[in-house]
């Protein structure tokens, strides 16, 4: 019996071809990234203070006691008040809207209660 060849496509059929497949990956590829997850990161450690804030509290001056402090000095509303760390040392801030709408910020040292 005869050797049969099988028929080949002709160039620009197998050259459409190739171009098909080479489309369709970017294709695919789009459409395994729909169905991704983002990774979470992780979140970065906490920086420690060099100074605990409640150790220095309970020999220092409070922030309630600095907001009387600061509101003697200079007359107005508190707009905020908070405990930061400034420098290496624990810092009462406090914001006093004034009566002609100037915002002033007070710090005082909360472990002397001086001003700042």
């Amino acid at each position: 019996m005869a050797r049969v060849e099988p028929r080949r496509a002709p160039r620009s059929v197998r050259v459409s071809r190739a171009a098909a497949r080479l489309c369709a990956l970017p294709l695919c590829m789009l459409g395994a990234l729909a169905f991704a997850r983002p990774v979470p990161m992780p979140l970065p450690p906490p920086v420690p203070e060099p100074y605990p804030v409640d150790a220095v509290m309970q020999r220092g001056v409070t922030l309630e006691q600095a907001i009387a402090m600061a509101t003697r000095q200079y007359p107005g509303t508190v707009a905020s008040a908070r405990t930061t760390t400034r420098d290496g040392r624990v810092v009462h801030e406090i914001r006093i809207l004034g009566e002609r709408g100037r915002v002033r910020i007070v710090r005082i040292d909360a472990e002397t209660g001086e001003f700042l």
